[in-house]
């Protein structure tokens, strides 16, 4: 779907991979029983990570699984030896370790600049001391090979050196599914930095780019290990790279990064946004769903769809557009704004013919702003039609529409 291709929602496969790929499968905590009197590193290793920063414009955070990870890094305990094979058993039963992974995914290309592969992992494995580091450096091939699916990496001389020791390692037949399909190349630079495993994998592109790429990243994880300091919230944020696409060819309109209107309505922080251009008819076939339009800006309770007149009936002609808007009991509100009109539609649930008597609790809105038509709020599909949101009101609808204001252009 567009909003899943724009927002590049991936799976719980590339959490299992990247983690594999660092030392160990990771699963649900347990006692360590760890033996020897080994103690793990008091070391916050997401400060240690690549970073959404460090890499080129048009990059957003992969998707790490549900519930977890949501902003691309997940920091856990590696546990449960019985999931392992062969010598890394002894090695989780041994130092039962935590490491930190970071994904990231190119949403769009800068006209002009380099190729660069569409899919980055990074990830950091501190260890407690030198022969449980040690212990992990001669278990990277097997690791790595783990994670391919597609049998063992070839290792290949480098002239690259990060940290103390440093292998690169390529793959034809790299498989990370619903992130980026088929099967890609792929290098994977892993190095030693004291008792500390990095890893920084480039996939997707050519050879050439992927080494290039793992060549120009390792160096600036590198900077992170030597001195760590806090991953914060707003550089792990990529609600905005969406609207930072240079194709954009028509008005982005949004409410700011943070919706605040007031008059006991609650706030609202930008979570999410997508440029396609192009718009995604809706899918009645196993799973019904919305279309979508060229442009996607998504807050935590509000959804702002950006249809052009030419695919504006991709929409209305859809069974959600139909949904609400058509049905006998709605009931309708025209706002005018200093642009255009906006059209509020308050609703039940289904399409009831005899009206209930309770309060209406679905609403939506189409706002005409001449050159762009926005939804604000539209359902998920036709047959599954939300009831509770705290603008769910006019005067809650009123509010959205009447903040709606057009974006500044990125100025670079």
């Amino acid at each position: 779907m567009a909003g899943s291709s724009g927002f590049r929602v991936g799976t719980i496969a590339l959490l299992a991979a990247v983690a594999v790929a660092l030392g160990v499968a990771l699963l649900s905590e347990s006692p360590s029983d760890a033996a020897g009197g080994y103690r793990p590193p008091k070391a916050n290793q997401s400060e240690m990570v690549l970073r959404r920063p460090d890499l080129p414009p048009g990059f957003g955070n992969g998707y790490l699984g549900e519930g977890r990870g949501d902003d691309g890094l997940l920091c856990e305990a590696f546990s449960d030896p019985s999931a392992q094979h062969g010598a890394m058993v002894e090695f989780v039963r041994k130092y039962r370790p935590s490491g930190c992974i970071a994904a990231y995914d190119k949403l769009y290309e800068i006209p002009g600049e380099p190729p660069f592969a569409p899919v980055v992992f990074s990830g950091v494995l501190a260890l407690g001391n030198a022969t449980a580091a040690t212990d992990a450096w001669h278990l990277i091939p097997t690791m790595l090979g783990r994670v391919l699916l597609a049998g063992q990496p070839r290792q290949v001389e480098t002239a690259l050196k990060v940290g103390a020791r440093s292998r690169l390692f390529h793959t034809p037949r790299a498989w990370f599914p619903y992130l980026i399909r088929g099967k890609h190349k792929a290098s994977l630079l892993a190095w030693r930095s004291g008792n500390t495993i990095a890893v920084v994998v480039a996939m997707g592109g050519s050879v050439a780019t992927n080494d290039r790429v793992v060549a120009e990243l390792a160096p600036r994880q590198q900077a992170h290990i030597l001195e760590p300091t806090p991953y914060t919230a707003a550089e792990r944020s990529d609600a905005e790279v969406g609207l930072d696409n240079p194709a954009i060819d028509l008005p982005v309109y949004w409410l700011g990064r943070n919706f605040r209107p007031g008059h006991g309505l609650p706030p609202n922080r930008l979570f999410r946004s997508y440029f396609s251009g192009e718009p995604l008819p809706e899918t009645n076939e196993d799973i019904s769903e919305k279309p979508y339009g060229p442009l996607g800006v998504a807050y935590e309770n509000i959804w702002l769809d950006t249809w052009t007149p030419a695919t504006w009936s991709v929409f209305a002609d859809s069974r959600v557009g139909r949904a609400i808007t058509s049905w006998k009991c709605t009931r309708t509100r025209t706002i005018p704004l200093s642009e255009g009109t906006a059209t509020i539609f308050a609703g039940y649930k289904e399409d009831f013919r005899q009206c209930p008597d309770e309060k209406r609790k679905v609403f939506t809105a189409w706002v005409d702003l001449g050159e762009v038509r926005i939804v604000v709020n539209s359902p998920p599909a036709w047959d599954f039609i939300e009831t509770v949101n705290p603008y769910g009101s006019f005067e809650g609808m009123e509010a959205i529409v009447r903040s709606l204001r057009l974006r500044p252009k990125p100025t670079s």
